[in-house]
């Protein structure tokens, strides 16, 4: 079991990967700001793993497993 299922279809719209690698990332700035090194790091962290991830996933196969029935 994964805790967050990067491959789930609901992140296939492309704003909503955006969004969320986004929002870690300013989350970590806001952080940096307020001196939590440990969030900040981890929060950039997680942007970054976040971001590499939705790159590499190819969500056209991830919507054909979803949905079988439909053609091309």
């Amino acid at each position: 079991m994964k805790i967050i299922d990067l491959e789930h279809p609901f992140f296939t719209p492309v704003w909503i990967r955006v969004a969320i690698v986004l929002a870690c990332a300013i989350w970590g700035l806001i952080e940096l700001l307020n001196g939590a090194v440990f969030w900040t790091m981890f929060f950039i962290g997680l942007a970054a793993i976040c971001g590499w991830r939705f790159a590499t996933i190819d969500y056209v196969a991830v919507n054909r497993a979803q949905n079988p029935t439909e053609t091309e």
